[in-house]
């Protein structure tokens, strides 16, 4: 059968493209790898002419893929999975990096545009750390190549068509008319993923993954070139652009989770954000370890150490995101498509490079007779480095439990409350790592006069006291670990703050170092008050018990809200008013009150929390947020019913004996006995009818008790019929629709009419004080880290 709708070209060119990727990505890690062996000015023209093809086919890979989603050409099995016709076109881009193939894609594209920057800067370096970036780009676009060697899948194409790879859809009906391609729609975009910060998180994250490639690169072109010391110089304002752009990519993944997600908060320590974090400690580690080397010079072994642990520690974080492993512990992993083998054999071997050219070349690292003064800027930037990596490996290590379990078979967990866990341990980390933030801009290198330093502390440090204090005082707060935290972290700051109007004089030039200092003195300290302090103030004040929902449902936590009612709920009085549902959301009013002078209750403000409706993925409630300038309101529901229930009479029948309970919806009755002579109470009946009333009682919800009797009439010995009895207010009416007497029971059919449905729904709310301190934290430490990347990159 011919399929004449089917957009056959585009699927090739794409496969062509890939082919050509991978070829090219061979050619140029051989050819510069052969260029660093013998020097031959021919091999390293075919090294860049192979990374320019390299990098035209990839760059055909993107246009091809995203050519394909726009025009919905659903007959290609990744762009059914992962859009439909519903979908927004504003998350086109979010369908292109959903899916695994497509986060690969826009991750080797990164590289190639970084690498192209490496080829044109890095002058002798070129050939030995461009062959390494052809090696990474290899394994890259082995995942995407989707072939069969030996009954063994090697990645997944993301140009395969649904008819002919996948052999699952081969028997569908549709695929019987010969124009499916007018008839199929997509499975769509998780609507998760449906929101503009996930338009720009992902690449920014993998963009920052990218950069981790360069030093990683050059730090084994000096191991390759015997050179231990002269790639530091090219690799220092690389490794801060990544720290830039690594942490840019992480803080705008927490503000989507405190935005669009019922996280309850900006980070969740969920394992997808700790795959993500991990590297950038270890790549800011790295940083400073090289700022050290510039000036007075390192252990060699653990500059190289963190420079290849941090590239190695990406590589990981693919395999944890991308292997399935994390499915049950994650909101936002990927499922295994069956490339866990690629994405170990990818890591094992750039590990085992490592690994292998550092120790071949341990014995002629250059050795630093004379130990450093333990009063120098060095030594202690040297253990902040040491800090970072420690708080690295223990995040590492306990999000890496589900994996130790699969190969171990242990049963390692972290326990219900996975917040609680790495905030424990990880609070010491970041109270060590503030206090070295705070006091290394005043130490000197070699050797510091003390004095001096104390008295450049005694300012910054006395400010910090009395924030401390303030904060305690106002906010209660008497744990010792957050008061010292509280500490350090406004040490942080206010050190910093400090020095650059003190001792830079206010100076833009060299102030990068000291603006982002500032920032992640103020990152850290918006954590500690918005985390430590904020309160869930929907304690269930209505007369439900919201735990009959479920075990999710807890009353200290949920409040239960019928429509139009009014309750106090924390500082305020919360009324819903109603639902609107448009294009897919259901959108909630709820108007937050608060008493006048005079007493009477006033809107302060009004908040929307929606609920996303898809029947495919399952529907996703996202929150709605009050911003003040020291706190947020943060509500989400946690329960509503989207449909209003059937309100339609039903009608139920029953064969019971005396002494037997019928329960209905909101009541429950009792056959007391039967009255064999009904006639005297009921007009309407002759003498020759035979008849018989069933003797019930009803207990309403209130356990108030009603009393009814059905009759069943045998009429001249002829016919039946019978005689209901109902109570009107309960919508309740019974009738007596005959006798069993070889089963001793009686018939009688129920009918009931739905009680009236009151809307309500199930919310939880949030106050998260201080949360805008986070918030110009990041900001300013994005901007210092942005400013000494332009400085490093001027000094070269």
């Amino acid at each position: 059968m011919e399929y004449p709708g089917e957009h056959l070209f585009i699927g090739q060119l794409g496969n062509t493209f890939t082919i050509a990727a991978f070829a090219f990505s061979f050619l140029a890690a051989g050819a510069y790898f052969m260029a660093h062996r013998t020097k031959d000015e021919s091999y390293l023209r075919i090294g860049r002419l192979g990374f320019i093809g390299h990098s035209i086919a990839v760059i055909g890979m993107v246009a091809t893929l995203f050519v394909m989603i726009f025009n919905q050409y659903f007959e290609y099995h990744y762009v059914w999975q992962h859009s439909n016709t519903d979908m927004p076109m504003k998350y086109i881009f979010s369908c292109f990096w959903e899916g695994i193939e497509g986060s690969f894609l826009i991750w080797t594209f990164w590289h190639v545009i970084l690498g192209f920057v490496l080829m044109l800067r890095a002058k002798t370096y070129e050939a030995a750390s461009m062959a390494v970036v052809g090696a990474v780009q290899f394994f890259m676009l082995s995942m995407l190549l989707g072939v069969y060697v030996f009954d063994y899948k090697i990645g997944s194409n993301p140009f395969t068509m649904l008819l002919r790879q996948h052999p699952d859809f081969i028997g569908l009906p549709i695929f019987n008319n010969p124009d499916y391609t007018s008839a199929i729609d997509g499975r769509g975009l998780n609507p998760l993923l449906q929101n503009y910060w996930m338009v720009i998180h992902p690449p920014f994250v993998l963009f920052g993954y990218a950069t981790a490639l360069i030093p990683f690169a050059l730090a084994i072109a000096g191991l390759l070139r015997k050179d231990y010391i002269g790639w530091v110089k090219p690799a220092l304002p690389w490794t801060f652009f990544g720290i830039a752009i690594l942490g840019i990519g992480v803080l705008m993944g927490g503000a989507w989770a405190y935005e669009s997600l019922s996280f309850g908060g900006f980070w969740a320590w969920d394992p997808v954000e700790n795959a993500s974090l991990v590297p950038w400690l270890t790549m800011v580690g790295a940083g400073h370890l090289m700022l050290i080397q510039r000036k007075k010079g390192v252990s060699v072994f653990t500059l190289f150490f963190m420079v290849t642990v941090t590239f190695c520690l990406v590589q990981y974080a693919s395999l944890l995101t991308k292997s399935g492993v994390l499915g049950e512990t994650s909101v936002h992993s990927f499922t295994d498509l069956g490339m866990t083998g690629q994405l170990a054999i990818s890591l094992l071997f750039f590990v085992g490079l490592s690994i292998y050219l550092i120790a071949i070349n341990f014995k002629r690292f250059p050795v630093h007779d004379k130990e450093e003064s333990i009063t120098s800027r060095e030594f202690w930037m040297f253990i902040a480095s040491l800090v970072l990596l420690v708080s690295a490996f223990v995040i590492s290590f306990s999000t890496s439990f589900p994996v130790i379990n699969q190969l171990l078979g242990t049963e390692l967990a972290i326990g219900s409350d996975r917040i609680e866990y790495y905030n424990r341990w990880q609070t010491p980390f970041a109270i060590i790592t503030a206090l070295l933030v705070a006091v290394g801009q005043f130490l000197k290198y070699t050797k510091t006069n003390m004095s001096a330093f104390w008295k450049n502390l005694a300012i910054s440090g006395a400010l910090s006291l009395i924030i401390t204090v303030a904060f305690a005082v106002g906010m209660s707060i008497t744990n010792p670990l957050y008061l010292l935290m509280l500490f350090s972290t406004a040490l942080a700051a206010t050190a910093n703050l400090d020095y650059w109007a003190r001792i830079l004089k206010g100076k833009m030039k060299a102030a990068g170092a000291s603006i982002a200092h500032i920032g992640f003195g103020l990152l850290l300290l918006g954590v500690l008050i918005s985390t430590s302090q904020s309160e869930v103030i929907s304690t269930n004040s209505s007369l439900y018990d919201v735990s009959m929902l479920g075990d999710d449902f807890d009353n200290n936590e949920n409040i239960l809200l019928m429509k139009d009612d009014t309750l106090i709920m924390g500082d305020y009085f919360v009324s819903y008013r109603g639902k609107r549902a448009e294009e897919g959301f259901i959108h909630y009013e709820v108007d937050y009150m608060t008493p006048n002078k005079e007493g009477q209750l006033q809107a302060d403000f009004t908040l929307y929390p929606f609920i996303q409706l898809n029947p495919r993925m399952g529907n996703v409630a996202e929150p709605y947020t009050k911003h003040y300038w020291n706190k947020d309101v943060y509500t989400h529901i946690t329960y509503a019913e989207l449909e209003t229930p059937n309100k339609e009479t039903e009608a139920v029948e029953h064969s019971v004996s005396l002494g037997d309970t019928i329960f209905t919806k909101t009541s429950f009755l009792v056959l007391d006995s039967l009255d064999r002579n009904p006639k005297a109470k009921f007009g309407g009946l002759t003498d020759n009818d035979i008849a018989i009333g069933a003797m019930f009682t009803l207990y309403d919800v209130d356990t108030k008790a009603h009393q009814l009797e059905p009759l069943f009439v045998l009429r001249d010995r002829q016919y039946s019929f019978t005689v209901g009895d109902s109570i009107s207010d309960l919508g309740i009416k019974i009738t007596f629709d005959g006798i069993d007497p070889e089963a001793e029971k009686f018939k009688f059919r129920l009918t009931e009419k739905p009680p009236e449905f009151k809307d309500f729904i199930v919310m939880k709310a949030i106050v998260f004080p201080g949360i805008n301190i986070l918030w110009i934290g990041i900001i300013i430490m994005g901007l210092g880290t942005l400013f000494a990347v332009i400085q490093r990159i001027r000094m070269r």
